[in-house]
């Protein structure tokens, strides 16, 4: 059975001392106030790197920093966290809370994001089912183990404007267009709305057999 996204009972986003979501780290003391210094990470390989073929240039991090208007709603699988990012790396989110602290979000506990401001729009088109929520499911770090989609079935519906239906590893059931994707995450326009969906939080991928627009 599947409800509709409740913003209600949706808000309990973890505090700033003691953080409910395991994906959300509290900044070492030295950090709290001032912003964090750059920590080297190594070059993303060629296949990580932006796609700028086809449809434009897409780049995930880009976006949640510099496109997206602030603050940004991350759904995690414990759930919500809102924040002003300020830097994205290649496995960490950082950024600062309702309260001006400083957090780092690991991204493999993310499961989508968009800018906070458009939640009513999507609302709609973002459901719950309740079963597969009440199974508590966690992140899976092993990248054989995740739920994979062939690429060539992304590029038809993306092609076609087919309507795909998305469910996450928490539960939740988003609704729309694939706009295009990448290795890691696929940008879906839901209700008319940019949402960033990141793959390896993926539970199941179905494509509908007739495009949106088709009569």
């Amino acid at each position: 059975m599947e409800t509709v996204l409740s913003l209600d009972e949706q808000q309990s986003e973890p505090s700033v001392e003691t953080p409910a979501d395991p994906s959300v780290e509290t900044p070492e003391p030295n950090e709290k106030q001032t912003e964090p210094e750059p920590e080297p990470e190594p070059e993303p390989e060629e296949s990580q790197k932006p796609d700028e073929k086809g449809s434009g240039y897409w780049d995930a991090d880009e976006m949640l920093t510099q496109h997206f208007e602030q603050p940004v709603r991350f759904v995690t699988y414990r759930g919500l966290m809102d924040l002003d990012v300020k830097r994205v790396k290649m496995y960490t989110i950082w950024g600062k809370d309702a309260k001006g602290g400083w957090r780092k979000m690991t991204k493999l506990h993310v499961l989508f994001a968009f800018p906070k401001e458009k939640m009513p729009d999507l609302k709609p088109h973002i459901k719950v089912r309740a079963p597969l929520k009440a199974e508590n499911l966690q992140p899976i770090e092993t990248v054989a183990e995740r739920y994979s989609v062939d690429d060539e079935l992304l590029e038809q519906a993306r092609d076609n404007k087919s309507n795909v239906t998305i469910v996450t590893r928490a539960g939740y059931v988003l609704n729309g267009l694939i706009q295009q994707f990448g290795k890691y995450v696929l940008y879906m326009r839901i209700g008319e709305k940019m949402v960033i969906v990141y793959r390896h939080g993926l539970y199941e991928l179905t494509v509908d057999e007739q495009p949106e627009d088709a009569s």
